[in-house]
């Protein structure tokens, strides 16, 4: 990724991310249209902030936006894991691996899941670390090395290169203790990768081959909000 984009996405503010997250929300409501007046009204931002995102995203403007959305989400299968986001992973063993963390999560096996990245990449680990919040996890962003007590906690990493030192360093110092980790990545080969059991290669590529951008991380956030409503249908299915 160069640097020009990577700033980009370091930019993103909070309103931003509210514009995406009502985009999706309607996209997974299943809503006919998406009209970009009715997500401004609802996101308190003007249609020219939204068209803006979308270039800053890398797209020519909202309906492209919109478009590579809908593709990704119908790409992905909702109530059954084969298939599970196959144009954002790279192998049939990371949609695996995101069935194991989605029944990990709904299981409720551990009392702390600690989400980690850099640079751009902590984007989707704090979006993701909201999206637990908000589904009753007890989750942060510190490194579990910064507290002080015996929880039994779950370690998501989030790296592109898979190789960024302060998350490394982190994954050396959980080994010894037997934290099960899984690792968000575009190179399964990287030192946080091999470290690993639980490797999910995301792609770089998005749903437009003719686009040269990066995706990795816009990749990362349509795999937190499938990886919700998956664990959201396994809560449902062990409460019935």
């Amino acid at each position: 990724m160069d640097v020009q984009l990577m700033e980009r996405w370091n930019s993103l503010s909070v309103s931003e991310m509210r514009i995406l997250r009502e985009i999706v929300a309607r996209i997974e409501r299943g809503d006919d249209r998406v009209p970009i007046r009715a997500v401004a009204q609802a996101s308190f931002v003007s249609t020219t902030s939204i068209v803006r995102l979308a270039k800053k995203l890398g797209f020519e403007g909202f309906s492209e936006l919109l478009y590579s959305l809908k593709h990704e989400r119908a790409s992905s299968l909702a109530p059954n894991m084969p298939g599970f986001c196959e144009r954002m992973v790279a192998s049939e063993e990371s949609r695996s691996q995101l069935e194991s963390l989605a029944e990990e999560l709904a299981l409720g096996s551990y009392e702390r899941i600690n989400i980690m990245g850099v640079g751009y990449s902590d984007l989707t680990a704090c979006y993701l670390c909201n999206r637990l919040l908000e589904h009753g996890f007890f989750a942060s962003t510190k490194s579990p090395l910064d507290f002080r007590d015996d929880r039994s906690y779950l370690m998501l990493f989030v790296s592109e290169s898979g190789e960024t030192k302060d998350l490394t360093f982190v994954q050396d110092r959980c080994r010894p203790r037997g934290v099960v980790d899984y690792v968000f990545t575009a190179d399964g080969s990287s030192t946080l990768g091999s470290g690993s059991a639980h490797c999910i290669l995301v792609e770089r590529k998005g749903c437009r081959a003719d686009k040269e951008e990066n995706f990795f991380v816009i990749n990362c956030l349509t795999l937190v909000e499938d990886l919700m409503i998956r664990v959201r249908e396994l809560r449902e299915e062990r409460e019935s």
